[in-house]
């Protein structure tokens, strides 16, 4: 008999009336946590020792049985740790050290193996804490065995730990986190759905012909699609307008059907996209099969929506609520949650990674991810789709050189015709580009395009450059409406705008955006002439993607692009961009200061080539295969900013105050926190982020001001953790906050805060 039958026939008795949760027993937690990750292991076809799997799940949580935790059950007393001590128990059944980590580490995260190996083996009381919990357990750690796992760990694991050692536990890892937070939170059952049907939607007309190099471009790269014999990474370049979506998605679904595929995976990298093409998905695939997901998307629903909930649903929608689990067979998710399924350590963030195998994932715009993880991304992702069975699909205008086995669309695919074109506007001398202040900036507007003749953008680098841009704007008095798109707008309000410029759109009404780089990838808008702040060169062509990009006949759009710096001559892109990625698309522009729609290829091939030669890569494959599991790079830059920034809550919503109220006095418990976190979601919705630098100016500027309560308008929250800004100080001009511009920073030197606005 080996120890885990002879263990699951035991347990039941060495257990007792012991409980894992108020009113649960331990027992039943551990089996029904068993039959889940079993069951998941199962239907999403994934190769592991289903053995070690049920070792690990049977024995996460048998440190539970120590008397002050069940006392905590009962609310008395702090409790006591039972992740280590039930690791112990799991390194007896199964001899295997990294098992026993997983367990370990099952509330926090993985580590570094520098770490593992001294914690484990300097730790040096498993067998009296086991002894202590369960007396009557059958494997005992004798002081052998003990110094058997010393030599190990110093002599061996340290030297053998590879990339397929990450793989195995991060599969474990994530199969145990998704089942205990399951079981944990009251599912009772798991959902096994099919992959839905592709139902072609009803697309606009441009034009006949238009529609038939569209239709051909689909039909080929479907083709193409069809020679795919085996998982790998693929490509698909199409040029903005060539239907790239909707390809994208019928060339993973014909994948899926042919190499039995459980899911379809789809990542953007921002959230305005997830939601604009979560409703593609949902008419494609109808949308009770589509999960949208990213940090806004379960604090949509109304409360009467759930209110008919059955119980499972409602287990269900805290899963979702609280977890962000990717249940349905097609889900829409951000880039950097998809990121973080697979690099980030912490236990909750990695619970999704084991949904990523045998599934078709779609990487859209994957140019937005830095230079520097292309290569480390590349090897991953070709390891990947080797030993868990995923097709990657990456699809952009822009292909940045990761990894490909095949690129999908035909050779050279251009649009039928040049739909604009680039003027790089030079310095004097012809040697530079332009540097130009923004309160010049309509001066050269005026000089270089069509302002007051079609709609036109202007995206800028910084947020408060983009406020400085909307009044460039109105100072040409252009007699049409004017928008603002930045980070200080709130996403409520975002998304008011961005409806607003679809429908100024159909109705053929001239229009103008000042914006961040916020609009540059895959969001639908189409100007007749676009400004862009210097900026790398992929995101110049993303942006000038938005120029004429509903191919108007017998017409050519223009792209401007200069370089804006500060009253002091300092360059905006500055702490946004790598400097590397400025230099070579100086380079690269400065050689070619005029060129068309149908040049852009060539030329981003040469800016990707120049940047890869001077480039330090951060060896994303290496660390994973060095055991270094415990270090997360954040995908964006802008995952640092919560460091040096604080929320501030804008009173867009007269119930926003009475949400935060409840959010901060109640005291929350285990069973309360789908409600918490939908609450977060929704008061979010009224959210921006400004720097903590800027905290003390915005309460001078609003000192003398105060609510009809005789409360600061601007005032802290959370114990000094966020902000919130009264609908006192929102007015159009002279507050803090203008429901056409979003925040308005308190006049101070442009230096001040050159490194954050």
């Amino acid at each position: 008999m080996s120890r885990l039958t002879k263990m699951k026939t035991l347990l039941g008795s060495l257990l007792g009336d012991k409980r894992s949760h108020p009113e649960k027993l331990l027992i039943d937690h551990l089996r029904r946590v068993t039959e889940f990750a079993q069951a998941m292991a199962q239907n999403h076809s994934i190769v592991i020792d289903e053995d070690l799997l049920a070792a690990v799940t049977l024995t996460h949580d048998l440190g539970k049985v120590h008397g002050k935790f069940q006392k905590l059950l009962d609310g008395i007393g702090a409790g006591v740790n039972h992740a280590k001590p039930s690791a112990w128990f799991t390194y007896s059944l199964t001899d295997d050290i990294l098992a026993a980590e997983i367990v370990c580490r099952h509330h926090t995260g993985l580590r570094n193996l520098d770490d593992l190996i001294a914690d484990w083996a300097n730790d040096q009381e498993g067998n009296k804490t086991m002894q202590n919990l369960l007396p009557d357990w059958p494997f005992m750690i004798s002081e052998d065995s003990f110094l058997d796992l010393q030599l190990y760990l110093y002599a061996t694991l340290k030297y053998e730990i590879g990339i397929d050692h990450w793989l195995r536990t991060r599969l474990l890892y994530s199969l145990l986190i998704a089942a205990d937070r399951m079981e944990a939170i009251g599912i009772t059952s798991l959902p096994n759905k099919l992959l839905p049907a592709f139902s072609q939607p009803v697309l606009p007309s441009r034009s006949e012909s238009i529609d038939a190099w569209r239709q051909n471009i689909k039909e080929v790269c479907l083709q193409r699609a069809t020679k795919v014999e085996k998982p790998g990474v693929y490509t698909l370049t199409l040029p903005t307008g060539a239907g790239k979506t909707l390809t994208g998605m019928a060339i993973a679904h014909g994948w899926a059907q042919r190499f039995a595929a459980n899911s379809i995976i789809y990542c953007l990298p921002f959230i305005s996209i997830v939601e604009q093409t979560a409703a593609v998905a949902k008419e494609v695939f109808g949308s009770e099969n589509v999960q949208e997901d990213h940090s806004l998307a379960y604090g949509k629903q109304r409360d009467e929506e759930i209110a008919d909930y059955s119980r499972e649903a409602a287990a269900w929608q805290k899963m979702s609520t609280m977890f962000r689990y990717w249940r349905e067979p097609v889900v829409l998710t951000t880039m950097v949650h998809f990121w973080e399924s697979i690099f980030n350590p912490r236990a909750n963030r990695s619970m999704n990674f084991h949904r990523l195998t045998n599934a078709v994932v779609i990487i859209d715009e994957p140019q937005t991810i830095s230079p520097r993880y292309w290569h480390g991304l590349g090897q991953l992702l070709a390891y990947l789709s080797q030993k868990c069975n995923i097709f990657f699909l990456l699809m952009t205008a822009t292909q940045p050189q990761i990894v490909s086995e095949k690129e999908l669309a035909p050779p050279n695919t251009l649009f039928p015709y040049n739909r604009h074109q680039y003027e790089v506007v030079m310095a004097e001398t012809g040697e530079t580009i332009k540097k130009v202040k923004v309160e010049d900036l309509a001066d050269l507007l005026q000089a270089h395009l069509p302002v007051a003749e079609h709609s036109g953008l202007v995206v800028v680098n910084r947020k408060k450059a983009a406020v400085q841009a909307y009044r460039v704007l109105e100072s040409l008095n252009l007699q049409a409406p004017i928008l603002l798109l930045s980070g200080w707008v709130t996403p409520y309000r975002r998304r008011i705008f961005l409806r607003y410029l679809k429908w100024l759109e159909k109705k053929g009404c001239r229009h103008y955006l000042a914006a961040t780089q916020v609009v540059e990838a895959g969001v639908d808008l189409d100007f007749g002439w676009v400004f862009r702040d210097l900026g790398p060169l992929d995101s110049i062509v993303q942006v000038a993607g938005r120029c004429n990009r509903h191919s108007k006949k017998d017409f050519i759009g223009e792209v401007v692009i200069a370089e804006i710096v500060s009253n002091r001559g300092h360059s905006t892109w500055r702490n946004i961009y790598d400097e590397i990625l400025i230099d070579k698309t100086k380079e690269v522009l400065i050689n070619k200061p005029c060129f068309s729609e149908q040049d852009v290829g060539g030329i981003v091939d040469k800016y990707y080539k120049k940047i890869l030669e001077g480039l330090a890569e951060v060896p994303l494959f290496e660390r994973l295969s060095q055991g270094q599991w415990g270090e997360y790079a954040k995908l964006f830059a802008e995952e640092d900013e919560v460091t040096n920034n604080v929320t501030v809550f804008i009173e867009e919503n007269a119930s926003l105050w009475s949400m935060l109220r409840k959010l901060e006095e109640t005291e929350w418990t285990l069973e309360d926190r789908d409600e918490q976190k939908k609450l977060i979601q929704k008061v979010m919705q009224y959210a921006i982020e400004i720097p903590k630098t800027m905290v003390s100016a915005c309460r001078s500027f609003c000192a003398n001001i105060y609510t009809e309560d005789d409360e600061p308008i601007f005032r802290p929250i959370f114990e000094g953790r966020a902000w919130f800004l009264s609908k006192d100080a929102i007015k159009k001009e002279g507050g803090l906050y203008s429901p056409l511009l979003g925040f308005i920073p308190p006049e101070t030197d442009d230096e001040e805060f050159s490194s954050i606005l």
